[in-house]
């Protein structure tokens, strides 16, 4: 189960109410056909040459092609799927795994939008056609997006600065000044407890 501001989790447990059907947004069937729509992309960028795929991967991820080529990014990606699917354990992502995730879920987000209504019903039935308010998605379940900040601005804060603006992710270095992931900084990192239930 991966850990966003808000839990994708007790969304996708709300009921559909079919006598009177409104739009309702579910962040988890967002994100897991995000996940799962990449792992296609993914096996056709493995059956061409380094460079063809290299080329193709900027336009598909243009804020994490920065630091990570085809087997990187994949290594991310594999890891996202198998975590958002882990019933029985709660992990953290890093800023390397959440600038993936931006790239893949805005290009889906951009695709969704230049669909016609009937596209969209069948992709998101929940949806009934209607937008999907990226932004919005972004304020409410992601904690920050300073992995999209300059790294001439970041580098040029102090870090009272970073630490106050709530920049605390030891991987957003990496990020913004497109250095490779570490294999640990691939993984996700398991949580000990439920982030969300109350403790006294």
């Amino acid at each position: 189960m991966l850990y966003f501001k808000e839990n994708i989790y007790y969304s996708a447990q709300k009921a559909f109410d079919q006598e009177s059907p409104e739009p309702v947004f579910d962040p988890y069937n967002f994100i897991i056909q995000a996940l799962v729509g990449d792992r296609g992309i993914f096996y056709g960028l493995q059956q061409v040459d380094l460079d063809e795929a290299t080329g193709r991967l900027e336009p598909l991820f243009p804020h994490a092609s920065r630091f990570g080529g085809v087997d990187i990014l994949n290594s991310i990606s594999k890891r996202l799927l198998e975590g958002i699917v882990q019933p029985n354990v709660w992990y953290q992502m890093n800023a390397y795994q959440h600038c993936y995730l931006y790239d893949s879920l805005a290009a889906v987000a951009e695709e969704y939008s230049y669909s016609e209504r009937d596209q969209r019903i069948s992709t998101y039935p929940e949806m009934m056609g209607a937008d999907i308010d990226f932004n919005e998605f972004l304020n409410k379940y992601f904690f920050n997006t300073a992995f999209l900040i300059d790294s001439d601005r970041y580098n040029g804060m102090d870090t009272e600065d970073k630490r106050q603006r709530g920049f605390v992710d030891p991987c957003l270095f990496g990020v913004i000044n497109r250095l490779i992931p570490t294999k640990s900084e691939i993984q996700l990192t398991p949580l000990e407890n439920n982030p969300f239930e109350k403790t006294d």
